[in-house]
């Protein structure tokens, strides 16, 4: 049984008679307070009733200076009991008669004392006959007498009404006690006996129940909810036997865990992956397995993330130690009112091979083995930067091999191919360590020396005896199919950083360098000298030009058509070109790269945002566009990317415009993944909330890691023109597009081919499931006059020659 203090009525009746006290006793005093003011007005009138009863008598007394008159009126006043004190004197204040008795001692004459502050403490009533002062009649007041009567009543009062709290509150704690807390402690009573029994099957049932009140209803409720929870955990128990077949039927490895890490169940597929009976596994802790298990962290994991699954990647150990790369998701989960980790295994070492194949694919030829040109240009761009850093010279070797392609042509590609494998052998032959050759495709090899010499002249010396050695060993016969062949080579060779070219353009320098050599009979090398000047001044031309581009409306927007299977238009894809009248119409591959070594790029950027989508509002709104258009691609720069507020300048672009979000897709490029994954996916997930698609431009020339695909909010992904261009000589390069395509069907990802220039091309894309294309062959990019043209008369592509040719741009 509870303590009488603790109990409801015991409470209730408490703050019951607390409030029913305050409340009398605030009455009270208010009545009080009202009968002390009646009482006031009383009193003063008593005291000059009192004295006006004697005013005549007293008068005659001061008049005819009659002393023995005046003593008889001062004793009638002393009957009145209400004075203490009184004098009367004559008009010149010479004392006729005088009564003086001591103040009467009451019970409450502190009250009385308390009282008389606010009322006059004497009286002093002017005696006057025809018109003259003839006396004076001063009386003190005895207010113990006075307010006696006031006293009493107030004092009745109050204890009347405390005596009435009281018995309301034995009554109401009497029957608070027998209507509610009695029949309270009987139902907890009943609920503790419940509570006690091991059972919990069968129904219950309590008197209470047949109740009308409020006592009824909690039984009954508690009647209805013991029912609800037998049968919650009838569901559970189904649950739990549900979720324990599901673990030990699943083909992956499951393990269930405390949050130490102690394993507490596991099933076949975890015995099979890690190689230990089910005992052993019941005994170990995760830690033994992934050493990567921290056990505060999932504590605090537990705290925060209850029902949210993590993924990520780790090793695992097996029994006999090696270690298995698998793929974890992770969760943690209530179980028999515990929280647990729960974790779905799965072994990628496939995967992670699969993986490597492709990036082998993308960044080395698959015949000789050699690195091709993504590759290369990654070491040639590494190496540019160590050059000027150190003060190195360094050189790269473009290496064609001449008649190939009537060897080719007369034995047969088979023939060909092993040619190509033994010229690439003894290509590496005559590398020093350091140095690496590359296959660029058919019959071109480049060979990247990165460290010559401090000296232009040594350098030189030391690139011309490799290339005299290389045209001695290529010269020598080969044996192909039991036949001997004999080829030759020609080499362009150029050296740097003699200026600021990178390494696109030191490419395109060894490439015409090589040209000049077969231009001068073939099997010989040339190096590239006097154009590189030329090309500086002209840098330094284009870099003050673009300074100004913006500001004298130089730029230009042109628009390339992106179209489904059909022909049909399915989107545009948004490209600056940059008309100087100084320096003529320059391509974006050679200005783009200097606005980002200047900065420009992010005024650049932001003009060309804002005016594509102006451009798409114009179209949506006045010209049309088909309805299978889709979207309207912008490239962005990694450097326009990078910036802080990008996000906030992409949103106030699309205030600005009031362009539809969902119509506009962002292409980045794929190494820009790699620089800060969680930066970069968190300003696309922003920019996706507002509708906005991503797209990776160039797919295939970087080197990411496939698996941050499927944690970007990707909608697309465009294979390089440079795999497009080679698909038709070069099998890796099918193979490469192939294996995207195949790749992005089970990420649900679109493709879209560029750079698709022939039919056959096209052709080749639709048989391996590519069908989405953007190239000459359909268009070429269109200034937006003649593409409101061409959408007037037909938004299906290829265009006619004839009509084609007038809607190619003319700069103003």
């Amino acid at each position: 049984m509870l303590a009488l203090r603790k109990r409801l009525s015991y409470k209730q009746t408490k703050w019951a008679l607390l409030l029913l006290l305050i409340m009398a006793v605030s009455v009270s005093m208010y009545h009080i307070y009202s009968d002390w003011q009646e009482e006031k007005n009383n009193i003063h009138e008593r005291v000059i009733g009192t004295l006006e009863m004697v005013q005549n008598a007293a008068t005659e007394s001061a008049y005819t200076l009659d002393n023995n008159l005046a003593g008889k009126v001062l004793a009638g006043l002393a009957r009145s009991n209400i004075f203490y004190r009184m004098h009367l004197s004559d008009d010149l204040g010479n004392q006729m008669a005088l009564y003086l008795r001591p103040l009467t001692e009451k019970r409450f004459s502190w009250i009385s004392n308390y009282l008389s502050t606010e009322l006059s403490p004497n009286y002093q009533l002017d005696l006057i006959r025809e018109n003259s002062i003839v006396g004076h009649l001063k009386v003190e007041v005895d207010y113990a007498v006075v307010t006696e009567t006031f006293i009493n009543r107030s004092i009745r009062l109050v204890s009347t009404t405390l005596f009435a709290i009281l018995v309301v509150g034995a009554a109401m704690l009497t029957l608070i006690y027998i209507q509610t807390s009695r029949p309270i402690s009987q139902f907890i009573e009943r609920l503790s006996l419940l509570a006690k029994s091991k059972s919990t099957q069968g129904g219950v049932y309590f008197p209470e129940s047949a109740r009308d009140d409020e006592l009824g209803v909690l039984a009954q409720t508690f009647t209805a909810l013991w029912h609800q929870r037998q049968n919650i955990q009838v569901e559970l128990e189904k649950r739990e036997a549900y979720f324990r077949a599901v673990i030990h039927q699943s083909r992956e490895c499951m393990l269930l865990t405390t949050q130490d890490g102690q394993i507490l169940d596991c099933n076949n597929a975890a015995r099979e992956l890690l190689g230990y009976s089910e005992s052993d596994l019941l005994s170990m802790n995760l830690k033994a397995i992934d050493d990567t298990f921290d056990r505060a962290e999932l504590i605090e994991w537990a705290k925060n993330s209850l029902g949210e699954v993590s993924t990520f990647e780790t090793h695992y150990r097996r029994q006999d130690s090696t270690r298995v790369p698998v793929e974890v998701c992770a969760s943690i989960i209530n179980l028999d009112e515990m929280p647990r980790y729960l974790v779905s295994v799965r072994d990628i070492t496939q995967r992670i091979k699969d993986q490597e194949q492709v990036k082998y694919l993308a960044y080395y030829d698959a015949l000789t083995n050699l690195p091709n040109r993504r590759l290369l240009h990654d070491r040639l761009e590494n190496a540019i930067e160590v050059c000027r850093e150190h003060g190195h010279i360094g050189g790269v070797l473009f290496i064609d091999l001449d008649r190939f392609k009537t060897i080719n042509d007369s034995m047969g590609h088979h023939a060909g191919d092993q040619l190509l494998v033994e010229v690439s052998k003894r290509i590496t032959s005559l590398l020093a360590q350091g140095d690496s050759a590359s296959r660029l495709g058919g019959d071109e090899f480049v060979l990247l020396l990165p460290d010559l010499s401090n000296h232009l002249e040594e350098a030189q010396t030391e690139v011309s005896h490799l290339a005299e050695r290389l045209l001695e060993t290529l010269s020598q016969a080969f044996i192909i199919q039991d036949v001997e062949l004999y080829v030759s080579a020609s080499i362009g060779i150029s050296l740097f950083p003699l200026d600021q070219s990178d390494g696109m353009r030191i490419l395109q320098q060894a490439d015409t360098a090589m040209y000049r050599a077969k231009e001068n009979g073939r099997s010989g090398f040339h190096f590239y000298r006097n154009e590189m000047q030329q090309y500086a001044t002209d840098r330094l031309k284009m870099e003050k030009a673009l300074h100004h581009a913006l500001e004298r409306n130089e730029l230009r927007l042109v628009y390339q058509p992106q179209v489904n299977s059909k022909g049909e238009l399915i989107g545009l894809e948004a490209l600056v070109r940059w008309f100087s009248p100084e320096l003529g119409m320059i391509p974006p591959n050679r200005f783009i790269p200097i606005a980002e070594e200047t900065g420009l790029i992010v005024p650049l950027g932001e003009w060309v945002l804002t005016e594509a989508c102006q451009q798409l509002r114009a179209w949506q709104q006045v010209t049309g566009l088909p309805e299978t258009f889709k979207c309207l691609a912008i490239n962005i720069s990694p450097y326009q990317f990078s910036r802080e507020d990008f996000v906030d300048q992409v949103l106030k672009v699309f205030e600005q415009t009031q362009v539809d979000p969902s119509y506009i897709d962002l292409e980045i490029t794929e190494n820009m993944l790699v620089e800060n994954i969680k930066s970069v996916a968190a300003k696309m997930q922003r920019l996706r909330q507002h509708g906005v698609h991503f797209s990776i431009d160039d797919f295939g020339t970087g080197y990411s890691s496939l698996r941050y695909l499927k944690y970007l909010p990707l909608s697309q992904l465009k294979i390089d023109q440079s795999f497009v261009r080679d698909i038709s000589d070069d099998p890796n390069s099918y193979e490469i597009i192939h294996t995207i395509i195949s790749m992005a069907k089970h990420m649900k990802l679109s493709v879209i081919a560029e750079g698709v220039e022939t039919l056959f091309e096209k052709e080749v894309l639709t048989s391996i499931g590519c069908t989405r294309y953007q190239g000459y062959h359909f268009s070429k990019p269109l200034e937006k006059q003649a593409l409101n043209l061409q959408l007037l008369q037909s938004s299906h592509f290829p265009l006619e020659e004839a009509h084609t040719a007038s809607l190619e741009y003319q700069p103003e």
